[in-house]
């Protein structure tokens, strides 16, 4: 079979194709697989479904099921009743191509040396995850999607949905992301990158324990700092031991993060958003490339947020309304950052549902 889907264990799947998976950097794989969550059902004439796309750091395990108890990454989200209600809606999550969560990535077995692929893993972009996810939608039959979604990276991923196929979708919806990175948010990811790099241990991507690379644990406490408001940490951590408490936090937060993800897949995410830039390097405008998308949008700005700032999500929506699409536009209010969407479920269950469901 060149398409097949498989159920894991956990109650995820599995979707193969034994067709080789071009990137845009001109390298191939064959298999391409992608691991993938669903909740609800899909209806009789598929028009039902919703692509939800996850952030870098998490997975395709959205909400809790009987044969997967974890809590999910946006657990109450997800049910009965809930903004993406699984009564009416089929609901999609699918682990990104480069990732560390069982989709084709460093960590998926290379056929040519049955070793995994580690550092000699293809350079993935956004379009590439895209043009991977797409191939997962149609081997569904799904004609049009009800809604594509996404915070951060993951609202990359749903942007880029509707920019390669306008008409795939009826509601966008991108939460705390861009149209393009700002050259701080390439700072931020360069010294990340170039502290893991000056890992003695890092051996150009061939280390042997990527949980014990002291390199990755300290661009990841780099990075914390980035998904929360310097306002919230500081009064959080306020007080004579505060120091000590932001330290142990840091550590706590980082070691945890390297103890459950790879780090050759991180790089390869954080570049894929480096490289993510809807104007091309500035050789297109950015309404230009959203004038044959037909989907109602709507963009979430959380106002606190210092790693994409208001002004980015504010020059997307411009673009989009310039472009003549149906667009609306949220500020949300909030202490906690880039990270809101993550923490303050209630609220942004509200301003989900609302919109999915108006007529």
């Amino acid at each position: 079979m060149d398409n097949y889907i498989s159920e894991r264990k956990d109650g995820s799947f599995k979707f193969t194709s034994n067709q080789n998976f071009h990137f845009e950097s001109g390298a191939s794989i064959n298999p391409l697989e992608l691991v993938y969550d669903t909740y609800g059902t899909l209806n009789e004439d598929k028009s039902n479904a919703i692509v939800v796309h996850h952030a870098l750091s998490t997975g395709s395990h959205l909400a809790a099921t009987e044969k997967n108890t974890h809590t999910g990454w946006w657990n109450d989200m997800v049910g009965s009743g809930r903004a993406l209600d699984t009564d009416k809606y089929f609901i999609i999550c699918i682990n990104n191509l480069g990732s560390c969560y069982g989709s084709s990535g460093p960590l998926t077995i290379n056929p040519e040396t049955s070793q995994p692929y580690g550092a000699d893993f293809p350079d993935v972009t956004v379009e590439d995850m895209v043009r991977s996810q797409k191939m997962l939608i149609d081997f569904f039959g799904i004609k049009q999607l009800h809604a594509v979604l996404g915070g951060s990276m993951g609202a990359m991923l749903s942007v880029m949905w509707l920019v390669l196929y306008p008409d795939h979708a009826r509601h966008l919806i991108s939460i705390s992301s861009c149209a393009q990175g700002y050259p701080a948010n390439h700072a931020n990811r360069l010294i990340q990158k170039e502290i893991i790099q000056q890992d003695a241990d890092w051996n150009n991507g061939h280390y042997t324990n990527s949980s014990q690379l002291q390199g990755f644990k300290i661009a990841r406490k780099h990075g914390l700092l980035t998904y929360r408001n310097w306002t919230e940490i500081n009064e959080r951590f306020v007080g004579k031991q505060g120091r000590e408490s932001i330290d142990n936090y840091l550590d706590y937060n980082a070691q945890k993060f390297v103890n459950r993800f790879d780090c050759n897949c991180y790089l390869r995410l954080i570049e894929a958003m480096d490289r993510f830039d809807l104007t091309e390097s500035g050789t297109r405008q950015l309404d230009d490339v959203f004038r044959s998308i037909k989907a109602r949008t709507l963009v979430i700005s959380a106002d606190s947020d210092v790693l994409f700032t208001p002004p980015q999500q504010e020059e997307l929506y411009e673009a989009l309304l310039l472009a003549g699409v149906k667009v609306d536009y949220i500020e949300h209010h909030t202490n906690y950052g880039h990270d809101a969407f993550l923490v303050e479920v209630d609220e942004f269950s509200s301003y989900i549902q609302a919109f999915i469901e108006a007529v």
